[in-house]
């Protein structure tokens, strides 16, 4: 086994690279993109996966992201507890990343719920209820630009990532998930590549109607797929959370823009005076200073209030995660359990 100080293989970069482009591409495209046969392909993906090295899994679309609430979290813990909070919280569903950071507070997470009533439940009953928990911080999201679905590695020649980019098929519009979109979503947490045999059977549908559901949720921008790995094993060996004040006609603007920046994972605007949330990947640390610099240079009208180094990852969308970064377990994200929401 690799320790957190060990790089993966180029060969492995290049085919997870290909698979965050398009995670449930065909292992004959993913093969011809990279450089190999299908067979080869498959054997190692199935390598890195066994390991924890590397995952797919679903995540909720576009649209869901804007029907849903959203809140990021600042929790403090009592004394000697963060260790066991973070791991309680990890297990609940609606959190979807929970992590500890070099802050006046301990945690730092995301939660999702189907409804303001379903998210105000969870944050004030649900939340104050775990064991070491003392004080909860909440910022409410009202948009959210980007939630690390796009985030990729970069390794992949510009014209291998092409023959990958994923079909742009005809928008449908969207209805509220049901009891077998749900079903179809929980086992695509689990494996983004499941087979339709295999989510017919989660669902307790026909394949065709696993494949019908799951290209109608695709095309309405309830559903998209990600793929995500041990991120210090590809040399992301930090992260750190931003909380920016941007004048709120700039918001949509700079939030954006943003998107296209190699570092961001998360950007979101919040209804507060610290308006705008970024969560940025780091090569080290000390990347930290330089790209705070590049951001005051490239946006002169937004203050940086504060900035929090992330010093370890408990979850990441629905994934355990060991110190090294490793995928140690699922805890399925269910956003519609939340105060009983539907």
């Amino acid at each position: 086994m690799q320790d957190s100080g060990v790089l993966l293989e180029e060969g492995d970069l290049e085919l997870i690279d290909a698979l965050q482009i398009n995670p449930r591409a065909s292992w004959v495209d993913v093969g011809a993109a990279i450089g190999t046969d299908p067979v080869t392909a498959a054997r190692r993906w199935r390598r890195l996966n066994a390991a924890g090295e590397a995952w797919t899994t679903v995540a909720l679309g576009r649209r869901q992201m804007h029907a849903m609430s959203v809140a990021f979290l600042e929790i403090g813990c009592a004394a000697g507890a963060a260790v066991e909070v973070a791991d309680a919280l990890a297990r609940q569903g609606h959190l979807i990343t929970v992590q500890h950071v070099a802050a006046d507070h301990d945690l730092f997470a995301i939660a999702v719920a189907a409804s303001m009533p379903a998210l105000a439940d969870h944050l004030l009953t649900g939340l104050p209820r775990v064991p070491g928990v003392a004080k909860v911080r909440t910022h409410l999201a009202t948009r959210v630009f980007e939630a690390s679905c796009r985030w990729r590695l970069r390794v992949l020649p510009p014209g291998a990532a092409r023959t990958l980019a994923r079909p742009a098929g005809q928008a449908q519009p969207g209805r509220p998930m049901d009891g077998v979109d749900r079903l179809l979503f929980t086992a695509l947490l689990r494996d983004g590549r499941a087979s339709y045999a295999e989510l017919a059977d989660a669902a307790g549908v026909s394949e065709r109607t696993a494949q019908r559901r799951l290209s109608r949720l695709l095309a309405s921008g309830d559903l998209d797929f990600r793929c995500d790995l041990a991120r210090p094993h590809a040399g992301w060996h930090s992260s750190a959370v931003l909380w920016l004040r941007v004048p709120d006609g700039l918001l949509e603007e700079t939030g954006r823009a943003l998107l296209g920046w190699p570092e961001t994972r998360t950007c979101a605007a919040l209804a507060g005076a610290r308006n705008l949330l970024l969560t940025v990947g780091l090569h080290a640390v000390s990347d930290l200073h330089p790209l705070v610099v590049r951001l005051e240079e490239r946006f002169p009208y937004a203050t940086i209030v504060d900035r929090q180094v992330v010093l370890r990852q408990s979850k990441l969308y629905g994934r355990l995660l060991g110190p090294s970064g490793r995928c140690t377990g699922v805890v399925p994200i269910d956003p519609w359990s939340v105060g009983g929401a539907s």
